[in-house]
């Protein structure tokens, strides 16, 4: 299974995802967001500023929320579930690549339990937290972590690590680190108790399907496609509206657009825009919006999106 087999259909605008960094999720046309426009001195896809945990959509604003390697860099899992269930619409997707302990520098840390996990919710742990800094960088595999260093070397590059991240903490700074492990029966057991443990109102967050290893082309993570079970009428929300008002967009060069024609209703291909772009297709169909060119005129033309006869 690749992304490619699974996404068209299924995770239908309007919709984000989350620290995509240079790798996003082929097939999908999300709202890009992330901690930083820039990481290791490289761009990021984030068009707005945004968290795991707090994201910048209003109420039931989404139908799907798409990452790829993130959630083992949240420090409260549980915090961004919430958060999840509270941008998507009801049926809408969550659609989650977890890397496997097992398949990564992490398998040779403890898998962390789900009580563990439940707790650092109730003590609404931030990415300030220190307490998993230790059990990171004593237990990674080194060899894979830093593949470069020599033996004789590791136990000082393991001080000098542990020093930097306790350093950021007292300064009152954020860490990047896998805060937790997972696996794929840890992680649908942890989907499970969040349905009791999450004030959700009545609502659910169903597993619907899961893969492993995923994808075929980077066989280390699994796939877990949860769908959002929410109690009540949905609010009507046009696809311009879905931001909060405090949302932060990134101050980033506008890319030049590939359209050299100047689209009008009158002579834009509506049939040929819908055959190039089934996901486009499909939120036309669910009313979403109200044509192939409404969709071109909000996000399409941003997007680059073809457009031919």
């Amino acid at each position: 299974m690749e992304h490619l087999d699974l996404v068209a259909g299924l995770l239908v605008s309007p919709g984000a995802e989350i620290g995509a960094f240079k790798t996003p999720i082929p097939g999908i046309t999300p709202v890009y967001v992330d901690r930083f426009s820039e990481y290791a001195n490289e761009p990021t896809m984030a068009e707005y500023f945004g968290d795991a945990a707090d994201l910048p959509f209003v109420d039931s604003s989404l139908n799907y929320v798409a990452t790829s390697h993130v959630i083992e860099h949240a420090a409260n899992p549980l915090g961004a579930f919430l958060e999840w269930y509270r941008v998507l619409r009801h049926g809408g997707v969550i659609y989650m690549v977890v890397p496997n302990r097992l398949a990564i520098f992490d398998r040779t840390r403890a898998l962390t339990t789900v009580d563990h996990i439940v707790q650092d919710y109730r003590n609404n742990v931030t990415q300030c937290d220190g307490t998993h800094i230790d059990d990171f960088v004593n237990n990674v595999d080194w060899k894979e972590f830093s593949p470069g260093t020599l033996d004789s070397e590791v136990p000082q590059k393991r001080q000098e690590l542990q020093q930097s991240y306790q350093s950021a903490i007292e300064s009152g700074s954020e860490i990047n680190i896998h805060f937790h492990t997972f696996d794929p029966e840890s992680m649908a057991e942890l989907i499970q108790r969040a349905n009791d443990v999450l004030p959700l109102n009545g609502g659910r967050i169903n597993v619907e399907r899961m893969e492993t290893p995923f994808p075929l082309s980077q066989p280390n993570g699994f796939l877990v496609v949860a769908r959002i079970d929410k109690p009540g009428s949905m609010p009507d929300i046009h696809p311009l509206q879905i931001f909060r008002a405090d949302a932060r967009k990134f101050d980033k060069p506008v890319k030049p657009l590939v359209h050299e024609v100047e689209w009008h209703e009158h002579n834009f291909p509506e049939e040929s825009y819908l055959r190039l772009h089934p996901d486009v297709a499909n939120a036309v169909a669910l009313r979403q919006f109200e044509s192939g060119y409404s969709h071109f005129q909000i996000f399409g033309r941003k997007e680059g999106r073809q457009v031919r006869y």
